[in-house]
């Protein structure tokens, strides 16, 4: 059988390639890379082929995450500490990431959880999630699609959002506010940076059981509750949600942008 890219007259906008879904080639920012779903999605993006650039605080899980990327056989994954609520600084970090080659796409896996009730939330609370939910993922994609449209160059922004990006669990009011607050910002930037190539979406995971809902998962009749309510039966993986991320980081996806994307299980279906 002759494969499309061995007969040069085959009509390429009738078929997605395989070769779509793949990064090769491409550089890969991801935050919050040293744990959780950002490591299985930085290490999905690794080794779907792209060089990834982890970002985080702690250069220790860094370099657990880079280690365990070069054990699948994929040598280009570095590790750069940083603290992204520290927003006048991310100009000059990304100034730095691009040292190792342009930016294509990023996803911003980073993420702060406190769990009160809304009268008792502080605007310390406000702010300290407010910063990192959503202030930083903001100008941190906009740092990097300056550089991208200055070079004519496509990209993908990845933003991580949450069943509260569409619904409003209690007791997370700071939370809630931050995840609408991605789709709000997804769908901005899709309309000012399609023109030059550069898409953003928002992928909505359901329940993964991580270091952030360890607390929730962890009080009486919680986990009963919410496994009653998955049609899956099971809570979501790194693994289910890395999938998305290379789907959007990739060619595959080129004419989606501005959208909501959930990984639940079926959670908001049922």
């Amino acid at each position: 059988m002759t494969s499309v890219a061995a007969d040069p007259t085959f009509p390429e906008y009738l078929a997605c390639k395989p070769s779509d879904f793949g990064l090769s080639g491409r550089h890969i920012v991801v935050t919050g890379a040293g744990r959780g779903l950002g490591q299985g999605m930085a290490l999905s993006a690794a080794l779907a082929g792209a060089r990834v650039t982890l970002i985080a605080r702690s250069s220790d899980q860094l370099e657990e995450t880079a280690d365990l990327a070069r054990r699948a056989g994929s040598p280009e994954c570095y590790a750069h500490p940083a603290d992204l609520s520290d927003l006048e600084s991310i100009p000059a970090l990304v100034d730095a990431i691009s040292e190792r080659g342009p930016i294509d796409g990023v996803v911003h896996a980073a993420g702060v959880q406190r769990r009160k009730d809304a009268v008792d939330v502080t605007p310390e609370d406000w702010r300290f999630v407010q910063t990192m939910n959503a202030e930083a993922p903001f100008f941190l994609s906009t740092a990097i699609a300056k550089r991208q449209q200055a070079e004519s160059r496509p990209g993908s922004h990845v933003f991580i959002g949450s069943l509260n990006s569409t619904i409003a669990l209690p007791r997370i009011a700071p939370y809630v506010a931050s995840k609408t607050a991605m789709v709000g910002i997804a769908r901005i930037l899709s309309t000012e940076w399609s023109r030059f190539g550069i898409r953003s979406n928002v992928i909505g995971p359901g329940y993964f059981h991580t270091q952030l809902t360890e607390d929730l998962f962890s009080q009486p009749g919680q986990r009963e509750r919410i496994m009653g309510r998955i049609p899956m039966d099971r809570l979501g993986t790194p693994a289910d949600l890395g999938g998305m991320a290379v789907f959007l980081l990739s060619d595959a996806s080129r004419y989606v942008t501005g959208q909501l994307l959930n990984v639940d299980g079926g959670w908001l279906a049922a």
